[in-house]
């Protein structure tokens, strides 16, 4: 059953298209009633969500409360609250995701690399927590590249997590690669379930096999990565693209999730983040075939260990664990 404050939506004559939606938003009154309304648990009168307002005209306030009504603000028993769409606006706002632009330079953190244990530097860029190794070529080397962007050439890039500005605020910034790296495994855990973590809609894979790999422990120079294969994938409903390892697709297998747990490690836990980034970053591939793929990754961890045989499709076909592993 739903929960009782949750709506069907209402009727397509009820939308708004988005450009009329972004319009009805657009004035300071207005974003003032869903911050108002986000700050409070239950349903106001008019009166006192106009005391709460910094408008000075009752009668203006009343007609900006009128536009916002019947699509981000509900009219109820004991007055005003925020409607579905208007909570995940005001959750936005909060975010910072749309105003705020944090400072986190780049800064040693207490987290060591999962590759050769030398410390690490962090910092906040463009929405994400950025991770690079100070002693080795990280994760994908000097070179990668942001939809859109131009190459940046940083030394020991291990990776990003995306992670709002509310994220850094009051924390430190070991702390903050913390938050970041829960963030962005319940992102990675959504995406490996085939749902989009930013709309919900149905997303697609894709393997994207290097032809000419050669990674001798490292970053291959043709490609990149660490690995043959590398992942992309897109949701069908909105503009999410992302990319990186096989692990990416097989971070909610129940057989790689049992072995965390066999050894004591949530995935999601911010104590845990090396050991779990050393079994999801340091994994055997053995590809059989290319065209159409087909790979195994297998993943050790406490002398057990579980191989993960995919196809095309990044579909497991086949699971093996070591002998003496709780299945």
């Amino acid at each position: 059953m739903p929960p009782d404050d949750a709506t069907d939506g209402g009727s397509d004559a009820d939308r708004l298209a988005p450009d009329e939606a972004f319009a009805v938003l657009g004035d300071e009154t207005r974003m003032g009633i869903l911050r108002a309304l986000g700050d409070l648990d239950t349903p106001v009168p008019f009166s006192e969500l106009y005391a709460r307002s910094d408008a000075d005209d009752s009668g203006g306030f009343n007609y900006h409360l009128d536009r916002m009504v019947g699509h981000f603000v509900e009219r109820v028993d004991g007055g005003y609250r925020l409607a579905p769409a208007g909570r995940r606006v005001a959750e936005a706002v909060r975010s910072g995701a749309v105003t705020e632009q944090p400072e986190l330079p780049m800064t040693e953190v207490e987290e060591p690399c999962p590759y050769c244990g030398a410390a690490t530097r962090v910092r906040w860029r463009d929405g994400s927590v950025e991770q690079f190794c100070t002693g080795c070529a990280g994760r994908y080397g000097r070179r990668y590249r942001e939809s859109g962007m131009p190459i940046e050439e940083v030394e020991g890039y291990l990776g990003r997590n995306p992670l709002p500005p509310a994220g850094v605020r009051g924390r430190s910034p070991t702390e903050t690669l913390r938050a970041a790296w829960t963030w962005g495994e319940l992102e990675i855990l959504s995406l490996s379930a085939g749902v989009c973590p930013r709309c919900s809609g149905a997303v697609e894979w894709e393997p994207v096999v290097c032809e000419d790999h050669e990674s001798d422990g490292g970053p291959c120079p043709t490609c990149g990565g660490r690995y043959t294969v590398g992942v992309r994938v897109a949701c069908t409903n909105c503009i999410l693209v992302a990319g990186g390892e096989p692990v990416v697709a097989l971070a909610a297998r129940t057989d790689l999730l049992a072995l965390l747990a066999a050894n004591g490690h949530n995935p999601i836990a911010p104590d845990d983040v090396h050991a779990v980034e050393q079994v999801h970053g340091a994994y055997e591939e053995t590809v059989h075939a290319a065209d159409p793929l087909r790979a195994t990754y297998t993943f050790d961890l406490g002398g057990e260990s579980v191989a993960l045989t995919v196809d095309e499709s990044l579909d497991v076909v086949e699971t093996a664990w070591d002998e003496g592993a709780a299945q």
